[in-house]
């Protein structure tokens, strides 16, 4: 809280704390326009000319000297106790805020960029994880504010540190005061997907009707592990529908998000469990919102999809039925099971169903809980992400990663 929020509660204090109020901070109501005030040493000697006293009286009257006092009127002092700033803010009849305001702008330019350093250093501990972003390399184990100041602006293409709290197209899923290790790097993960979805800059205009016809074609691409998935995402990109994969951080458990950029749908796909049935489980997933619940997306500005639950408390449960539905009905389902343990039979069906047989595992065990026994045919997502993975959080900017997905996925 700063003195000025005192103020304002001072009328709402105790006796002895309002006491205590009064020794501290001089004035408080004073008539003393400080918009006016060119310099400190002006005000200064206001005062000394209408108390007709002389320098040497009033540095009695404070108790300093004049090797405290000239340097702190000339704006050349390199530390001023703050003892010394409250006895000349009573002596001048201004509140220590005030005096502040004017003494500061006087500083030379290596004090005030010590102030700027400690400022900047302040916002980065309030508004990332520090030790989780170092954990994790980001940054560097001894990296002084200033070094991570330069990072977050080159890795976020930022012309201002503070300019990544000032996304207005996030503004109302970021307007928390108080956050939590994991809200910080929720944050953060959000803010470089924006950054990249606003690189890439999808030039197709949206069209729902085109992406209702998609539908249907995307299920036999998932039998191409290699290839599938970014065939599919070449044509929803056509279709106004950006896809990119990033992975999860430290701290916070992600399955794909939904953001409306533009007025256009922009999904993430992310590696939790890392198994190749949840990248087409979490596509299928997050394209049911963009059909169903863009509308609540744009106005909330970003749905994530996790474990635990959506942050906005929208529809999964539907979400995650409309995604296993589409890979594999219930029908389906029930008639594999009867064949499950013989892996040449779920071979045979899923391709009679234009499917991938991991898929079918990934269906059944989900119902069943006995991953132990098939993730032996459940492959990893490495072979499906080798081109999607652009490895965003190794970068020194996410630009660098917006050029990879610009020419490797969707050839522009």
């Amino acid at each position: 809280m700063d003195f000025v929020s005192l103020q304002k509660d001072f009328y709402t204090m105790d006796k002895e704390n309002r006491e205590l109020w009064n020794v501290i901070n001089a004035a408080i109501k004073s008539k003393i326009d400080i918009g006016q005030v060119t310099s400190l040493n002006d005000l200064y000697m206001e005062k000394k000319k209408n108390l007709h006293l002389s320098n040497r009286q009033i540095l009695h009257i404070l108790g300093m000297d004049s090797n405290t006092l000239n340097p702190i009127l000339k704006g050349t002092a390199k530390h001023i106790g703050f003892i010394n700033i409250i006895k000349l803010a009573h002596f001048l009849g201004i509140s220590v805020n005030d005096l502040l305001k004017i003494y500061i702008p006087e500083m030379d330019a290596k004090q005030i960029g010590e102030i700027q350093r400690a400022r900047d250093a302040g916002y980065i501990v309030e508004t990332f994880d520090v030790a989780t972003l170092t954990k994790i390399k980001f940054f560097s184990s001894d990296s002084s504010s200033k070094d991570m100041g330069e990072e977050i602006k080159k890795f976020f293409s930022l012309n201002s540190l503070y300019d990544y709290s000032n996304n207005k197209d996030l503004t109302p899923a970021f307007s928390r005061s108080k956050r939590s290790s994991s809200d910080l790097m929720r944050n953060f993960w959000i803010q470089s997907a924006y950054v990249q979805f606003k690189g890439i800059n999808n030039p197709n205009p949206y069209n729902r009707k085109d992406l209702v016809e998609i539908m249907p074609k995307i299920r036999p691409y998932t039998r191409d592990v290699k290839k599938g998935l970014i065939k599919v995402l070449k044509a929803l990109y056509h279709v106004g529908v950006t896809v990119i994969y990033q992975p999860s951080l430290e701290k916070i458990q992600v399955r794909g998000a939904t953001m409306v950029i533009n007025n256009k749908p922009c999904i993430v796909l992310s590696n939790l469990q890392n198994n190749y049935p949840t990248l087409w489980f979490t596509l299928l997933h997050e394209l049911h919102h963009v059909l169903y619940d863009l509308d609540d997306i744009r106005l909330q500005t970003y749905h994530i999809s996790n474990d635990e639950g959506d942050l906005f408390l929208m529809n999964e449960e539907r979400a995650d039925n409309f995604a296993r539905e589409y890979l594999l009905n219930e029908s389906r389902l029930k008639f594999v099971s009867g064949y499950i343990t013989s892996h040449l039979h779920v071979e045979k069906l899923a391709s009679e169903w234009g499917v991938h047989a991991s898929i079918i595992y990934a269906v059944y065990c989900y119902k069943t809980n006995e991953w132990a026994l098939y993730n032996k045919y459940i492959p990893k997502m490495t072979e499906a992400l080798e081109l999607l993975n652009t490895h965003p959080f190794e970068r020194e900017s996410l630009m660098e990663s917006v050029q990879d997905i610009k020419e490797l996925i969707y050839n522009i």
